[in-house]
C-alpha cells in the first residue's frame, strides 16, 4: 500500500526530501496547474519513482488532452490521470475514450490512468468495466468525496459505508487489479485498505499536521510534519484503546466514535483532533467488537453478564488479532466489559469514573 502525498508547492517537497530512509515507500501527486518551476522540481524529486499527475479539474480549470499530456511529460510523471467528472459516469467514460485514443496515437512516457465514477455500485462497476475494456490497466475510483460547501475542493468521504461497499465490489469483480481510490487516504483506514489490498491512495492534509503555537516558538513546522509522517503513516500504530459503548449516544447514523457520547468518547475525540497514533476499538452490546470508524445507528441495549458470555465467543478471534498487532492495549469501561476482556494482558483503567478518565488522559498523551 503506497500513501500518495499531494504536493503543490516547493515546501511540500522539502519536507519529504528529508525522508531519505523511506525511499520508494510512498508516491507524490501534483496537478498540472502548478508553476513551470515546480514541475521541474517535481520531475527531479529523488525519493520515489511513483509520480502521479492529476488533471486539476477539481479546480474548475480544464485544458485539452494534448496540453494536459504535454504538462504530464514536463512533470516527469510515471502515471497521468484522465479528466473525470464528479458523479457523472457518462461524461467520464466519454472523456476516458477521448483520452485513450489520443494516448495510443502518441508515444508518451507515462501510463494513463482512467477514473471510474458513479452514484451506486452498479454504475461504478459498469464504468470501471467499460474503461478496462478500452485498455486501461489502472482505473482509479473517484467521486468518493463530498464537496465542502465553503470550498471548491472536496474535503471528506461522503459516506463511509458507501465508500467501503464500492471498493469491496470492485475488488470482488477484479481480484488482481491495482486499486487506487482517490483522495481518501487516512491512517484509520489502513486496516481496511490492507484487507482489500489497495495499491495506493492519495492524502492531501498531511502537510498541515503540526501544532501552530509550537511551530511559532521553535520554528520546527517541517520537523513536526516529518515526525507525524514517520510515526503515523510509515510505522503501524503500536497502541490501541478499547472503549466500552456508552449509554449516551448522538441521534444520527455515523462512525461509532462519533455516535457514542459518554465522557471517555469526548476525551478521545479531542485527542484525535490533533493526534493520529492510536487505533480505536469499541466493545458494543449490540455490534460486538468494532473499529471506531464502523458506521452504526443509535440503539438502546445494555450488556448483561449472560450477553457478555455469548459475546466472548464471537469476539475471541478479533481479540487475539489485537494481542498480536499491538504492543500496548488499554481498556476503558464498566466492570462487565472489563471482565469480558480480562486474560488478554490488556491495561485496565481502574477506580471511579473521574479517576479512570484522568488515567485515560495520561495514557493517551504518552510520548
Amino acid at each position: 500500500m503506497y500513501p500518495i502525498f499531494v504536493v503543490d508547492r516547493p515546501a511540500s517537497l522539502r519536507i519529504l526530501e528529508a525522508l531519505a530512509d523511506k525511499r520508494n515507500e510512498f508516491g507524490i501527486l501534483a496537478h498540472v496547474f502548478v508553476s513551470r518551476n515546480f514541475m521541474m522540481q517535481f520531475s527531479k524529486f529523488p525519493l520515489t519513482s511513483l509520480k502521479i499527475g492529476d488533471s486539476g479539474i477539481f479546480s474548475k480549470k480544464e485544458i485539452g488532452y494534448q496540453e494536459l499530456f504535454m504538462r504530464y511529460e514536463l512533470m516527469g510523471v510515471s502515471h497521468g490521470i484522465i479528466k473525470d467528472y464528479y458523479r457523472d459516469p457518462v461524461k467520464t467514460l466519454r472523456s476516458a475514450e477521448i483520452a485513450y485514443d489520443f494516448y495510443r496515437s502518441h508515444d508518451y512516457s507515462f501510463e494513463l490512468i482512467g477514473v471510474a465514477q458513479g452514484n451506486n455500485a452498479h454504475e461504478y462497476l459498469e464504468n470501471y468495466k467499460a474503461q478496462k475494456d478500452l485498455g486501461y490497466n489502472i482505473v482509479a475510483i473517484g467521486g468518493l468525496l463530498t464537496k465542502n460547501k465553503n470550498h471548491s475542493r472536496m474535503a471528506r468521504v461522503r459516506n463511509e459505508v458507501f465508500m467501503k461497499n464500492i471498493l469491496k465490489e470492485i475488488r470482488k469483480n477484479y481480484p488482481n487489479d491495482l486499486l487506487f481510490p482517490l483522495g481518501i487516504f487516512r491512517r484509520s483506514r489502513m486496516g481496511f485498505f490492507k484487507e482489500i489490498d489497495v495499491w495506493a491512495s492519495d492524502y492531501k492534509g498531511w502537510i498541515f499536521r503540526y501544532d501552530i503555537s509550537e511551530a511559532k516558538r521553535k520554528n520546527n513546522r517541517f520537523e513536526q510534519v516529518r515526525t507525524f509522517l514517520r510515526n503515523n503513516i510509515f510505522e503501524p500504530n503500536k497502541r490501541a484503546l478499547i472503549l466500552s459503548c456508552s449509554k449516551s449516544k448522538k441521534k444520527f447514523h455515523g462512525p461509532a466514535i462519533e455516535i457514542y457520547d459518554g465522557p471517555a468518547f469526548r476525551v478521545v475525540r479531542k485527542f484525535l483532533e490533533k493526534n493520529d497514533g492510536i487505533d480505536i476499538f469499541i466493545l458494543s452490546a449490540k455490534y460486538g467488537l468494532i473499529d471506531g470508524s464502523t458506521m452504526i445507528k443509535p440503539y438502546d441495549l445494555k450488556l448483561t453478564a449472560t450477553k457478555a458470555k455469548e459475546l466472548a465467543v464471537t469476539i475471541e478471534e478479533k481479540l487475539e488479532s489485537i494481542v498480536t498487532r499491538y504492543e500496548d492495549v488499554a481498556v476503558f469501561g464498566g466492570s462487565v466489559y472489563k471482565e469480558l476482556l480480562r486474560g488478554y494482558g490488556f491495561h485496565m483503567f481502574e477506580g471511579r469514573i473521574g479517576e479512570q478518565l484522568s488515567k485515560l488522559k495520561e495514557w493517551l498523551f504518552l510520548t
